[in-house]
C-alpha cells in the first residue's frame, strides 16, 4: 500500500476504535437510550448508520461510484456484536481494496469525481463527527463516557 494511504488508512483507524469502544463498554440500556433527535436518536443508530456509509463507500473502492442504499429510510437496531462484526468485515475489505491502490484512482460522489485519498478522508470525518455527536449526546443525557474514550480524547469525563 501506498504511503499516504497507510496514514489514511491508520487515522481510520484510530477513528473508529473509538466507536468500538462505545459499543464494546456501554449497556445496551445506554445505547438505546433516546437523545433529541428524530431518526438517530439513539448510539446504536448513529451506530447502524456508520455502517451503511462505510459500506458505501468502501464499495464504491470496487465500483468507482459511491451510492447509498434505501437502508437510510429503515434504520434498525441490531445487537453490537452484529455491528461490530459488520465493522469488522467493512474494515478488512477497506484494507484489501486499499491494497490494490495506486493513489490515482478517481471515483463518483454525487456527480463530482474525487480520489481515493478524499473518499477516505470523507469516510474518517463522517465517523468522526458523529464520534463527536455521541459525545454530546452522553454528555446531555447522563450517559457515562467509558474512561478509555475519556482519557484517550482528552474530555472532562
Amino acid at each position: 500500500m501506498i504511503e499516504s494511504l497507510k496514514a489514511l488508512l491508520a487515522d481510520w483507524k484510530e477513528t473508529r476504535g473509538i466507536t468500538l469502544k462505545f459499543l464494546n463498554e456501554l449497556s445496551d440500556e445506554d445505547l438505546d437510550r433516546k437523545f433529541p433527535r428524530k431518526k438517530l436518536n439513539t448510539i446504536r443508530l448513529h451506530v447502524y448508520e456508520l455502517t451503511l456509509g462505510q459500506r458505501g463507500y468502501v464499495d464504491a473502492l470496487t465500483t468507482k461510484a459511491v451510492v447509498f442504499g434505501d437502508e437510510y429510510d429503515n434504520y434498525i437496531n441490531l445487537p453490537a456484536q452484529t455491528l461490530i462484526e459488520t465493522m469488522a468485515e467493512l474494515d478488512a475489505k477497506l484494507e484489501k481494496s486499499l491494497e490494490l491502490m495506486n493513489g490515482t484512482e478517481s471515483i463518483e460522489f454525487f456527480g463530482e469525481q474525487i480520489n481515493v485519498h478524499q473518499l477516505i478522508s470523507m469516510m474518517t470525518g463522517h465517523e468522526q463527527m458523529h464520534i463527536g455527536q455521541i459525545v454530546a449526546f452522553c454528555y446531555a443525557t447522563g450517559i457515562e463516557i467509558p474512561k478509555n474514550i475519556v482519557e484517550h480524547m482528552n474530555l472532562e469525563g
